[in-house]
């Protein structure tokens, strides 16, 4: 999509724009900033377009319930037959490539606290997840068709079967946890921080949000700024059994998403960035 598709669109749903500007990165959307104030946000595919329906569903609602700032769909339209929407963009820089303060580091802990406290069933229901003590095993389970038929082929054999195995276990005796509403890809990218005051700001893209594990949403926390980061990010907080193995798990998996979507998308860059880093990744907890 161009700068010049997006300008139809936006008018379509009444947004006249000046200035637009493509926003570079990210799988699944074309993202563009208009006029520094708006984000516009259009799915590149039908399964992307499923998911923005969701988000659409659960963002004004967990606005309401947080005490930092999220995405809010102001304007929403149809764009090639999918859903693209448009929300006020939120103050702040991404987290990533910064070393925040103590102060920080508690502060987005605090919030993802309140977003692990979003009412189970309700984001089971707004996001279609099935029952919500069911919805994190289904989740890998029919994960796992895509990762045998579009990850396993290009890895290594001897990579491929650790990768099988592993797999295997996690769900075999997937460890306890109390299901909540997760973002399910927090990135530093995704977390907004006001640099001067070194205080954090807002989550964005929720478009992977589900009902699930909430250890995986410190799992880039903890690859980027160290383990010992988890003491302020938790507080005392329970996560449940083995919660080593299940970062180790999730850590590793963000490879092999990057391996399905370099196959997918023809990115022999993030097909390569994939397959080099996941043995790295599989061998460096338990």
């Amino acid at each position: 999509m161009d700068v010049e598709e997006a300008r139809r669109a936006l008018a379509s749903v009444g947004i006249d724009p000046g200035r637009i500007d493509l926003v570079l990165g990210g799988w699944a959307n074309w993202t563009f900033e208009v006029d520094s104030q708006w984000i516009a946000r259009f799915p590149r595919n039908a399964e992307v377009a499923a998911a923005t329906e969701r988000e659409q569903a659960l963002l004004p609602e967990l606005s309401s319930h947080v005490s930092f700032q999220v995405p809010v769909p102001s304007h929403e339209g149809t764009w090639s037959e999918m859903p693209f929407m448009v929300y006020r963009r939120i103050e702040g820089v991404p987290l990533i490539g910064r070393r925040p303060g103590p102060g920080c580091v508690r502060a987005i802990g605090e919030m993802l606290a309140q977003l692990h406290s979003f009412p189970v069933e309700r984001a089971s229901l707004l996001l279609q997840t099935g029952p919500a003590d069911r919805a994190w095993s289904d989740y890998w389970e029919d994960l796992w068709p895509i990762v045998e038929e579009e990850a396993l082929p290009v890895m290594p054999p001897g990579l491929a079967g650790s990768v099988s195995r592993e797999y295997e276990r996690f769900l075999a005796a997937m460890p306890g946890f109390e299901p909540v509403l997760v973002h399910h890809d927090l990135g530093l990218e995704h977390i907004l921080v006001d640099p001067e005051l070194d205080a954090p700001k807002g989550l964005i893209d929720f478009e992977d949000a589900w009902v699930g594990d909430p250890a995986i949403d410190y799992v880039p926390l903890r690859a980027a700024l160290g383990e010992a980061v988890m003491d302020l990010l938790l507080e005392g907080r329970d996560l449940g059994e083995e919660l080593d193995h299940r970062m180790w798990f999730y850590r590793w998996m963000g490879s092999v998403h990057a391996i399905i979507y370099g196959v997918r998308e023809g990115d022999d860059q993030e097909l390569a960035s994939g397959l080099a880093e996941l043995p790295r990744r599989l061998h460096k907890y338990p």
